[in-house]
């Protein structure tokens, strides 16, 4: 039977880590079966979902020492259901996109909104880069949304818009 197990830590980032850590997990056949890794700053972040037979992952869930060792990662494991086995009610799939001038609260004013509908966030980037010409701090944010089917798209859309407009941001939302 299959078992998952999430993986999630950071540390100091050096070239390598990947690698060992995909050794180590492949050493014991265990799957990588949804990952995101970034550095930010000079910090090294990943959350994994993993999964393999039952043994395999109460193995690693009790040996995630000689990674952190191995890696000098600050990990934590978790159990969890496979991906196909979380209850949820129907939804549809929505990206959102939100970009413009950098401010505080942007994240805030948008995950307010969609948290009061009932909507869930499934996966959220975001990143500040400078403009090409002028060098001002631009912020993007990129959201993949469980939107509940009884939720009407048009008033989330509306609400969102507003949003955009107080802060002086380009919005976008559509079904993937």
């Amino acid at each position: 039977m299959k078992s998952c197990l999430v993986i999630s830590g950071s540390g100091a980032d050096r070239v390598g880590l990947v690698d060992e850590i995909s050794g180590f997990l492949a050493a014991k056949e265990l799957n990588i079966e949804d990952s995101r890794m970034a550095v930010l700053g000079g910090e090294f972040a990943l959350i994994l979902l993993v999964s393999g037979g039952e043994l395999e992952v109460k193995w690693l869930s009790e040996n995630l020492a000689e990674l952190r060792t191995r890696t000098g990662l600050n990990l934590a494991a978790r159990p969890t259901v496979a991906p196909g086995a979380r209850q949820m009610e129907q939804t549809l799939l929505y990206r959102m996109v939100v970009s413009g001038m950098d401010h505080p609260g942007i994240v805030r004013q948008f995950t307010s909104a969609l948290h009061n509908r009932g909507v869930n966030i499934e996966s959220l980037e975001t990143r500040v880069a400078p403009a090409p010409l002028s060098g001002t701090p631009v912020f993007t944010m990129e959201c993949k949304l469980a939107v509940p089917v009884k939720v009407k798209i048009a008033q989330l859309k509306q609400v969102l818009n507003q949003a955009a407009e107080e802060g002086n941001l380009d919005f976008d939302l559509e079904p993937i």
